[in-house]
């Protein structure tokens, strides 16, 4: 997928798992450790990616009014969540909860959730508290998206991937934050964003709504990779079924800047096993990803993640890419 990279770590406050800019930049801004609540109404909703912007008209300590820029996530994540943009329109009544800029009151925050008038908690980069109820899918094919909580644990665990002293000074010049860039798995797999999966005998389809930037995997149902491979950004997968279970290795990965993780490399020789299975009661589908990278992992690396079926999603129509605008506006928060 298409977004901006960071080396930030996953943050978790009380019972309220909060994706942190592991996914796009840098947040050192915002003081993670405190949540503090603005209330206002809505000036403006700036629908883009790799991030949507809530703008709030509040009063300042002395009274006067002014106006907070909020970051959010990307649309599709917002999709995902049930944010729709017509709930946010101007002149809207508003209590959010944020993140405050450590340059102290009016600079850009970080937006956990915002409550309208109604009750609706419109969720931005804190977890969804929405009830939702899914249903049943009957294969491995269909549409599918992780919650939040399940992206929060597979980046605690891409935090503990076993990488080398190169691995680790690679990582140190955080090459990734600020660019837009399309990730490989395991970064790309796991975004809680829809993914869809189309099955026939000799192949399945993977496509990805990944923040306006959509890609594409082909996994040929064959026992044997192709001779003399190109190295691609998603590497060539085959796929066979193990009973329901269908197990997908992947070569022939070009080396990455963000291969292992944000900011964090990999090299030509990485080598992926996937597993993706129903869970007992069919309304999730199991992902399970194991690595080998032997220029920058000290021994196999692993995760695991649940994917909702959401065959109430549809891939976004209304969503442009990582633009120029959007892709910049955070660096305002220095």
């Amino acid at each position: 997928m298409k977004r901006l990279t960071s080396t930030a770590s996953l943050i978790a406050t009380g019972a309220l798992l909060s994706v942190s800019a592991y996914a796009h930049h840098s947040m050192s801004m915002f003081d993670m450790n405190k949540i503090e609540v603005i209330e206002g109404k809505v000036a403006k909703l700036e629908w883009t990616n790799p991030h949507m912007y809530l703008s709030i008209e509040t009063k300042g300590p002395d009274g006067k009014l002014l106006v907070i820029d909020g970051e959010g996530l990307g649309i599709t994540q917002a999709l995902v969540d049930g944010l729709k943009r017509e709930d946010l329109k101007p002149g809207t009544p508003v209590v959010a909860r944020i993140n405050p800029n450590r340059g102290g009151f009016g600079k850009q925050v970080r937006i956990l959730d915002v409550t309208t008038q109604d009750g609706e908690i419109h969720p931005f980069y804190a977890a969804n508290t929405r009830t939702r109820t899914l249903t049943p899918a009957t294969s491995v094919a269909g549409h599918w998206a992780p919650n939040r909580a399940s992206l929060g644990a597979a980046f605690g665990a891409m935090a503990q991937f076993p990488i080398n002293d190169a691995a680790k000074a690679e990582k140190a010049k955080d090459l990734g934050n600020g660019l837009c860039y399309v990730e490989p798995a395991p970064f790309g797999a796991v975004l809680d964003e829809l993914r869809t999966i189309d099955v026939s005998k000799n192949q399945v389809v993977m496509k990805f709504d990944n923040t306006g930037d959509k890609f594409e995997r082909v996994i040929r149902m064959t026992d044997k990779h192709a001779a003399n491979l190109k190295p691609t950004r998603h590497g060539d997968s085959i796929g066979r079924w193990d009973g329901d279970t269908l197990v997908v290795d992947t070569v022939a990965f070009e080396p990455s800047i963000s291969g292992l993780g944000a900011s964090v490399p990999s090299g030509p020789a990485k080598h992926t096993v996937e597993k993706f299975t129903l869970t007992p009661d069919k309304i999730r589908l199991r992902y399970e990803i194991t690595i080998e990278d032997p220029m920058y992992l000290t021994a196999t690396a692993s995760l695991s993640e649940q994917w909702d079926h959401r065959p109430d999603l549809e891939l976004a129509q209304d969503t442009a890419g990582c633009t120029e605008g959007a892709r910049e506006k955070y660096k305002q928060a220095f």
